[in-house]
């Protein structure tokens, strides 16, 4: 998954589009991408970070998952 929100990264970030079709996935879907709603709709107000908010919420999730 790292390398997925990286390539946005490089690209110009995360199109409202995609955000959107994210928004899509069920509550199952998003949690097995380390991810939730209330992510996504973060992602959404930051804009241009989304990748990277997107990206910490995923990486802050595991390190809790871990401990």
């Amino acid at each position: 998954m790292t390398a997925f929100f990286t390539r946005f990264r490089r690209n110009g970030g995360v199109g409202r589009g995609s955000l959107r079709a994210l928004m899509t996935l069920d509550a199952a879907r998003l949690s097995d991408l380390g991810l939730t709603r209330f992510d996504i709709a973060d992602a959404l107000r930051e804009g241009g970070n989304a990748a990277d908010v997107l990206s910490a919420r995923r990486a802050q999730r595991a390190t809790d998952w871990l401990r």
